[in-house]
């Protein structure tokens, strides 16, 4: 999907419509800040103006073999695989086929979720902030 700035116009040698740019002028000087501002944000059919979400901040620090005993009160599989790497997993009813998430936890202290986006994907998910104190902005 995208969006394009133009004008339809019908020629009169050819029954197909083309799409032509717009040349927009200037009418006020580009360095003036109510111009620079104005340029930033262009409002778009059907669209709203974007608004600053405030940052949230997890305070604690992820134990891979914490949340293995908490998943698995939850009926959940999890399996520590490699070094920072715990893997989760559910079967589904009536298949062969199940969910699978990985959660990595990388040197930094960044935790990462990887899988599709699933039922066992939220509840791992939630597990994760139950084990972390979450301070708002």
């Amino acid at each position: 999907m995208g969006f394009v700035t133009g004008r339809v116009v019908n020629h009169a040698t050819s029954t197909i419509p083309t799409l032509e740019p717009v040349t927009v002028t200037p009418t006020a000087r580009e360095d003036t800040p109510e111009v620079a501002k104005e340029s930033t944000y262009r409002p778009r059919l059907g669209a709203r103006a974007p608004i600053p979400l405030p940052n949230s901040t997890m305070v604690g620090e992820l134990k891979l073999t914490s949340l293995k005993a908490r998943l698995s009160t939850k009926g959940i599989q999890a399996e520590l695989v490699g070094e920072g790497v715990l893997v989760c997993a559910i079967k589904l009813p009536d298949s062969d086929v199940g969910e699978t998430v990985k959660v990595r936890k990388t040197a930094r202290g960044k935790v990462e979720l990887e899988g599709n986006v699933s039922g066992l994907y939220y509840v791992v998910r939630q597990e994760i902030y139950n084990l972390h104190a979450l301070v708002a902005a």
